[in-house]
């Protein structure tokens, strides 16, 4: 005889059905998310690499070399065009893991954090949005570390030529270094990791102005009645979600690019390289390649969220 709490069949595999169509629907918009951003790295890797090369210079800010025209025809002369597509495939597999995370599980969290709260939280509330993209670019960051610091060291200038031969070989190069240098077998995860404090903390940075801008302009807009869901409303959230991130994210970036790239050990620590950028360039340093950051960060905001709406509808998820 049956218990009396026992679950009917019927009613389990409904259970069962609901729950693998929550995973799946989470897995689609995952790749969603990364696909999206595949699409938008690949357009901008221009403009990110010019930003890259801008953020490393060390002359003091407002030097004619340093602007984002002069080091883009200084690349294409010295390089060749194709230098502007330097780190491509590290950026392909960075945006797999660290914005198929941070994106990728933003509803996931924000869903989850508020069932949690039991009610003590709206589920518009922007106190939501911030905790949840902060939960999912702080895990996003800091598993897609190595990934973030390969495409910065085959992005960045050297003068006898690049030590990289191609994305593989960078990954082993940075692993064998680290090997050789450290004190125990964990020399290799720590020289990939290298950095991974700054960048997880642009990562928040980043996506907390970036996702929960996006999400809160949308939601204001739509709410007072001035656009509804489509293409024009999410063009203009995410155009001016492209902003505020660049204003919020470029100091940030600037420390994680210099610490990423610091072969000869020039700076002990995120703040050691904090103190050495305001002593010997000024506050302004922190905004050096403001304008190729806004103009990447602007164009790859707009494309992935434009992209990655479209795939959640073609797919018939609901918009963010």
């Amino acid at each position: 005889m049956p218990l009396k709490d026992s679950i009917p069949i019927s009613e389990e595999n409904d259970l069962t059905s609901n729950v693998r169509s929550t995973t799946s629907q989470n897995g689609l918009i995952f790749a969603s998310a990364a696909i999206s951003n595949m699409f938008a790295s690949a357009v901008s890797n221009p403009l990110d690499i010019i930003k890259v090369r801008q953020q490393l210079r060390t002359h003091a800010p407002g030097s004619g070399t340093h602007t984002f025209w002069a080091v883009g025809v200084q690349m294409a002369r010295s390089e060749g065009v194709m230098s502007l597509m330097k780190g491509l495939t590290a950026s392909m597999l960075r945006e797999i893991v660290y914005s198929g995370i941070r994106m990728g599980t933003y509803d996931y969290f924000k869903t989850s954090l508020y069932h949690a709260a039991s009610g003590s939280i709206s589920s518009d509330a922007f106190t939501l949005k911030v905790l949840a993209a902060t939960v999912a670019a702080t895990l996003g960051s800091a598993v897609a570390n190595p990934t973030d610091l390969v495409k910065v060291r085959m992005q960045a200038y050297y003068p006898d030529g690049s030590p990289y031969n191609n994305t593989r070989h960078a990954f082993s190069t940075i692993w064998h270094e680290g090997a050789r240098s450290g004190a125990s077998s964990l020399g290799g995860i720590r020289a990939l990791y290298r950095g991974v404090d700054a960048t997880t903390a642009r990562g928040i940075v980043l996506s907390v102005s970036q996702i929960c801008s996006y999400d809160q302009i949308k939601q204001t807009l739509k709410q007072r009645g001035i656009m509804n869901e489509g293409f024009p409303l999410h063009f203009t959230a995410s155009m001016f979600a492209g902003f505020i991130c660049s204003v919020t994210s470029n100091p940030v970036d600037v420390v994680k690019v210099r610490v990423m790239n610091d072969n000869g050990r020039q700076y002990r620590s995120v703040s050691d390289c904090i103190k050495k950028i305001v002593t010997k360039e000024g506050p302004m340093a922190f905004f050096k390649g403001f304008g190729m950051c806004w103009a990447r960060l602007g164009t790859h905001t707009i494309l992935s969220f434009v992209a990655f709406e479209r795939l959640r509808s073609s797919l018939g998820i609901a918009p963010m």
